[in-house]
């Protein structure tokens, strides 16, 4: 067990974790609706800090991001557990479980990660992702913040359920965001994920106004969140909030977990990318090879960056991220690709 921050004492032995809008309130014994922050005779700890489910280098496309640092690969890490509980989990294997986990697997100090970070010439850093990273917070924050030191970069692949002053904290060390948005409907989330809309949305929100780099996921769920009137709803917050030249990519269902609806059609798919594509600039397709993923200049139509799954091809894109046939910015960041 490790201390944990972001807490209070209201009453005598109490805990209140102030770490996510749960703000669960734990007798001693008790832990937290993550599982893994637990109250330890009036003070918290959270067991996850440390324990890893994988360890794995991969292109920044996976995460997914498609305009930061194309072509690169990060190492990414993951622990146990999250702060959601939802039926459609695709990761239920490592974030729906109990806490009896953590005592399964070895404590990965973060000079560890950061030692193993240097060792891949082309890597650009860390990505804390696979489950919630949320509630490895205290892990994540060690390692972004030593990974700094030496001039890496740190990716944080996220539902955006923290509160305002951990992700403050944190904001400065992180250097882009792939936050998922799971509906546009506070039922969709009470029901399917036992959590609350508006924090995901203010989350989304201070990222997209900080200097961190943000792209957004949307997986559509036949029957649950993929109706015209929602979609339209998320499309014109997300233009307002985030910007018409946001990176939005759209993912396929598959049944996993405790919901068994059927795969999103291709043809819902290009339903959402065509909707989207008329208020928002960069919009992706995921998990589906039906559907191709191309970065196009929104000024001229010129071909960018060619995608073939996660494999990038740099086709018409400067090093500063402007298309090398009408000069028009790109939205992202783009490094020494020239």
């Amino acid at each position: 067990m490790h201390p944990a921050s972001y807490y209070e004492n209201p009453v005598g032995l109490q805990v209140q974790c102030r770490l996510c809008p749960h703000e669960c309130l734990l007798l001693p014994g008790q832990s937290g609706k993550c599982k893994t922050r637990v109250n330890r005779a009036g003070k918290l700890y959270t067991l996850s800090y440390g324990v890893l489910s994988a360890i794995s280098r991969d292109p920044v496309e996976k995460k997914p991001l498609y305009h930061f640092l194309p072509g690169r690969s990060v190492l990414s890490i993951g622990s146990f557990g999250c702060n959601f509980r939802c039926d459609f989990c695709q990761n239920c294997n490592i974030s729906q479980t109990d806490e009896d986990v953590f005592s399964q697997y070895p404590v990965r100090a973060p000079s560890d990660m950061v030692d193993k970070a240097l060792l891949y010439k082309d890597n650009i850093g860390l990505a804390y992702t696979y489950n919630e990273p949320t509630i490895y917070y205290e892990y994540m924050l060690e390692c972004a913040s030593r990974l700094k030191e030496h001039g890496l970069m740190n990716v944080m692949v996220t539902n955006g359920y923290i509160n305002k002053a951990p992700l403050e904290e944190i904001l400065p060390f992180m250097d882009a965001f792939n936050i998922d948005l799971k509906s546009f409907r506070n039922d969709f989330y009470h029901k399917r994920s036992s959590a609350e809309l508006k924090p995901v949305l203010d989350t989304i929100a201070r990222v997209a106004g900080s200097d961190s780099h943000l792209e957004l996921t949307f997986l559509i769920i036949p029957g649950y969140n993929d109706t015209e009137p929602e979609w339209r709803d998320m499309i014109r917050w997300i233009e307002k909030n985030c910007g018409q030249d946001t990176i939005l990519h759209v993912s396929k269902y598959f049944p996993r977990h405790k919901l068994r609806s059927s795969p999103t059609p291709t043809g819902t798919m290009k339903q959402f990318i065509l909707a989207a594509k008329a208020r928002i600039q960069y919009v992706y397709a995921g998990n589906n090879t039906e559907i191709e993923s191309h970065t196009f200049c929104p000024g001229c139509g010129s071909l960018l960056i060619e995608r073939e799954m996660y494999h990038t091809r740099i086709q018409g894109l400067t090093g500063e991220g402007h298309c090398k046939h009408c000069n028009f910015k790109i939205k992202g960041v783009f490094k020494n690709m020239d």
